[in-house]
């Protein structure tokens, strides 16, 4: 190959030191020598482990606490490292929310996503799920039809939808989801509040999931998904999808 055809070299990216040290502990995660609950090591002992400044050691805690991958420790002894969280889905809901904030995302996007998510997981879940997944869902629906304000039940509106993709036993997918719905749940609270009569509005969204879990009981795969579809879009259009803000 002549000088002149070989492809141009670039230079590689400069890390700063800080950076590097998040590099470094993504790396572990990957590589499965840090995983959730592992406790990082104090932060003097920790920067001259890595041949780093403490201010390095400390920027990198402080992005990765910030994203929700570690929690701060103090004091001294056992306790005062930083641990790396066992759950992500504070952290994930927080950059989701900021991402949707940033991003063109549509909300035909939104309303895509959990169709099929959703339906998918409902189709699972009536194959997949357990007497005490149903026994949960069947519960969460109880709670339902007691009185709420708008925000508990939206809350309790989360869980159960959390609770069928959980069903499925699709673990990621659970995570998405619960991160999803938290990262909306100021906008869904609006949602539900701008409704005229938003009490009948829960009565009808509870009778529907009582419905979902019955097909779903059944092992009617087919009518879950179908029935969580009709749901989900007869809910966005009830509060006027198209002024929905993603988040208050």
């Amino acid at each position: 190959m002549s000088e002149e055809t070989q492809p141009q070299w670039k230079p590689l990216p400069r890390l700063r030191t800080h950076e590097q040290v998040v590099a470094e502990i993504e790396n572990r995660l990957v590589a499965g020598t840090l995983k959730a609950g592992d406790r990082l090591p104090p932060e003097r002992q920790f920067a001259e482990a890595l041949g780093v400044s403490r201010g390095a050691v400390r920027e990198a805690l402080r992005i990765l606490e910030a994203i929700g991958v570690v929690e701060a420790g103090t004091g001294s002894g056992p306790t005062s490292g930083s641990m790396i969280v066992r759950d992500s889905i504070a952290g994930m809901a927080m950059v989701l929310r900021i991402h949707l904030q940033l991003a063109s995302f549509t909300q035909e996007d939104l309303v895509e996503i959990r169709l099929l998510i959703e339906s998918m997981a409902a189709r699972k879940a009536a194959e997949s799920a357990t007497d005490d997944d149903i026994a949960g869902l069947r519960g969460f629906v109880e709670e339902m039809r007691g009185t709420h304000t708008t925000a508990s039940y939206n809350d309790l509106d989360s869980a159960f939808h959390v609770g069928i993709v959980r069903a499925s036993g699709n673990s990621l997918a659970a995570v998405l989801m619960a991160a999803l719905r938290e990262a909306l749940r100021q906008a869904m609270v609006t949602a539900f509040e701008s409704l005229e009569d938003p009490m009948s509005t829960m009565k009808t969204l509870t009778d529907e999931h009582a419905a979902i879990v019955e097909a779903i009981a059944g092992r009617d795969g087919d009518r879950a998904a179908e029935l969580v579809t009709s749901h989900i879009r007869a809910f966005y259009r009830a509060v006027g999808f198209s002024d929905m803000k993603w988040a208050g």
